[in-house]
């Protein structure tokens, strides 16, 4: 349970630190509030946690006001949902090192945060806050945790203009997870789904986080690029970039079918190049050396796998014995005959529901190359059983 217990440590954090802190919630009396609702002082003790009031003297609290805290040896804060706004220099030049903004708030002021080095981490609740001139400028790398159907792309820009570098990464929050009672990954263990995004994972996997920007929540294949990140078995470009649109490359789908094996084996491992040789020659070594690449067949491996091709890699790697279309017969696929390339390994994934084809004729497209968005949905298939897919007919 240890992903479980790991979230909503994440997300019950505010609840979890009221009485955890109970020294620390600052006073509505340390502070004053103007006729705008806005704090424009305050005067009490600083705590490792401060817990902004949402009242004083009555009237709600709506601002931070400029330069509230700025250059004070402040640690965590907490704001409340009517919150609105953080002024400009709020936080400026302080110590602190985090600070929990919930999704009241919606516009951060110019140097907010400026030259806050200890920050490391924080809770953006709002997917379309702005941030005023260099509001983030002079901190350091940034945790950033959203919730998963937060649309990043827009935000991850803001931000970059807000801090002036792109040193940080977005921790995505599965506010809706419950565990399967049904659903089994490849090793017979419950599996995690996220109500609200339709993320799946293993319970066993030590973050559900997908870090990259290129991935909306919303996208069809989210659910998949999560799953075969979270095993490790799928990277991304960079550390925030997936390219769910880029080809893939055999020397990549090698790798993949490797990666595949070895998780099958229980002992997944990254395979190092000698010198001289190329990257992939190691992943490729092994899929020979375990009959995933039969000792006859020899591929480019600098060159763009079509979808064939990966259909042969992956079925090979694919260990389970798990028909869900056990009597699909090759003349269900309109594009594919006995005289297709890799003809039985392309029939093999449409009988164990890995493959569906490309439309609801059971297209496949043999010869098409292979995006990285649908190598992530054929891995997540192999991996995870539950997400195989039952064909209406066959």
């Amino acid at each position: 349970m240890k992903k479980i217990a790991l979230l909503l440590a994440i997300i019950m954090l505010t609840v979890l630190i009221l009485p955890v802190y109970a020294d620390g919630i600052t006073d509505e009396n340390d502070f004053v509030l103007d006729g705008d609702g806005c704090l424009v002082s305050y005067t009490g003790e600083y705590y490792e946690v401060l817990v902004i009031p949402s009242w004083v003297n009555g009237k709600s609290v709506e601002k931070l006001g400029e330069g509230l805290f700025q250059g004070k040896p402040v640690g965590t804060v907490y704001l409340n949902e009517e919150v609105k706004e953080i002024g400009a220099n709020c936080f400026a030049d302080s110590t602190l090192d985090y600070i929990d903004i919930p999704a009241g708030v919606t516009y951060i002021g110019d140097g907010a945060f400026k030259n806050c080095s200890k920050l490391n981490s924080m809770t953006i609740g709002y997917d379309e806050i702005k941030f005023g001139k260099d509001a983030l400028a002079g901190t350091g790398f940034l945790h950033i945790a959203v919730t998963c159907t937060m649309k990043l792309n827009d935000l991850h820009d803001r931000l970059i203009d807000a801090k002036g570098d792109e040193n940080f990464t977005f921790d995505i929050m599965h506010t809706g997870l419950v565990e399967s009672m049904v659903e089994k990954d490849m090793f017979g263990h419950s599996m995690m789904f996220c109500e609200d995004c339709g993320f799946k994972g293993s319970i066993y996997l030590d973050d559900v986080s997908v870090p990259f920007t290129d991935v909306s929540s919303d996208a069809w294949y989210y659910p998949y690029v999560s799953t075969a990140y979270e095993f490790g078995i799928l990277n991304g470009k960079s550390a925030d970039t997936f390219d769910p649109t880029a080809n893939m490359t055999l020397a990549e789908a090698a790798k993949i079918a490797a990666c595949i094996d070895m998780y099958y084996a229980y002992e997944i491992e990254t395979l190092t190049a000698a010198e001289g040789e190329k990257w992939y020659q190691p992943y490729v070594d092994y899929c020979y050396k375990n009959n995933i690449i039969d000792s006859h067949i020899v591929f480019d491996w600098d060159k763009k796998a079509t979808r064939a091709e990966m259909a042969y890699l992956f079925s090979r790697a694919d260990r389970s014995d798990i028909e869900i279309n056990p009597d699909v017969p090759l003349t269900d696929i309109p594009d594919v005959d006995t005289s297709t390339s890799f003809a039985n390994e392309i029939l093999y994934l449409y009988r164990h529901g890995i493959a569906t084809g490309s439309d609801e004729y059971y297209t496949f497209y043999p010869d098409a190359n292979v995006k990285r968005s649908e190598a992530a949905a054929f891995i997540s298939r192999i991996i995870c059983y539950d997400m195989r897919v039952e064909l209406p007919k066959g």
